[in-house]
């Protein structure tokens, strides 16, 4: 068997502790790959469109996203199989912009022929949303959006006949969406 020779490391080392100031080189080095791997892009690994709901997004939109998200992780549970989820929601999406407000006081003295002196003083006060430029149009801006509530939801798994599937399901969906059992209907495929 050919031994191997290692002697390059040994060379390759004593250059490297030759360098003034190492430590400070490859704490910048480290720090260079920590950002790098902390800000590197990621993607969903499902390639579906369940990204969060922007500023525009529609009540369509959001039960959507929270049915595309509620059959990836249901799918998911033991014994469940193949998941179809439907959400119905209670109004639309509510859209809060910014405001600002513009207050004036002003205030006036009026002295009378008999000596008697009246103050006036008046608030005038304008609120009007702040219009932001997006794409050459002119948009409010949105603080943030109130997403509607969950009015009910019907899930049909392929592992629904199963008693203890079921509960879990229900059990799942209750503590993502916060929703009582009676919105809740879980049918077999």
């Amino acid at each position: 068997m050919a031994k191997m020779d290692f002697s390059f490391l040994n060379d390759w080392f004593a250059k490297l502790k030759k360098v003034k100031h190492i430590e400070i080189y490859a704490v910048v080095i480290l720090a260079i790959l920590v950002l790098a791997i902390w800000f590197w892009p990621t993607s969903n690994d499902s390639g579906d469109a369940t990204s969060i709901p922007n500023s525009t997004t529609t009540a369509a939109e959001y039960a959507e996203y929270l049915e595309n998200k509620l059959e990836k992780v249901l799918s998911r549970i033991s014994g469940a199989g193949e998941v179809t989820c439907m959400v119905t929601l209670d109004g639309e999406v509510q859209l809060v912009p910014a405001y600002s407000d513009d207050e004036r006081n002003s205030s006036t003295e009026n002295t009378t022929s008999s000596g008697t002196t009246n103050k006036t003083e008046t608030t005038n006060s304008n609120r009007e949303p702040i219009i932001i430029n997006v794409n050459g149009s002119n948009e409010p801006l949105i603080l943030y959006q109130i997403m509607p509530d969950i009015k009910g939801i019907v899930i049909v798994a392929s592992g629904a006949n199963d008693v203890r599937v079921k509960l879990d399901i229900l059990k799942a969906v209750q503590a993502l969406l916060a929703v009582e059992s009676s919105q809740i209907e879980i049918f077999a495929k």
